[in-house]
C-alpha cells in the first residue's frame, strides 16, 4: 500500500546518501530533513558553488519545486556580520 510518509522518508534517504556521496561537496555541515513533501536543507557550505550542488542533488530527486534552501554560505555570513557591525551604534562612533 502507498502511503506518503514512506515516499517523504524515501526521498529524505535518497537525498543524504546522494549527498553524501558526492565527493566535491563537503556535506557534513548540510542538515536534510523533509517538511511534508518538500526537502528542507539547512546549514553551512563553503561557497555559492556548494550551495548550488546541494539543492542540484536535492532538485534531482524531489524535484525543483520540493527543495526549499536555507543554506548559507561563507561570503553570506560575512556579509551578514559587516553589515551588522557597521549596524552597531558603537561603530559609527568610532
Amino acid at each position: 500500500m502507498f502511503k506518503p510518509e514512506n515516499l517523504a522518508y524515501d526521498q529524505l534517504t535518497s537525498v543524504q546518501a546522494a549527498m553524501s556521496a558526492e565527493l566535491a561537496l563537503e556535506s557534513s555541515s548540510i542538515s536534510v530533513s523533509m517538511v511534508g513533501s518538500r526537502v528542507l536543507l539547512e546549514g553551512y557550505v563553503a561557497d555559492y558553488g556548494d550551495r548550488e550542488k546541494a539543492t542540484a542533488i536535492a532538485s534531482m530527486i524531489a524535484g525543483p519545486e520540493n527543495v526549499q534552501d536555507r543554506l548559507r554560505d561563507v561570503e553570506e555570513i560575512a556579509l551578514s556580520s559587516l553589515i551588522l557591525e557597521l549596524s552597531l551604534p558603537e561603530a559609527k562612533a568610532h
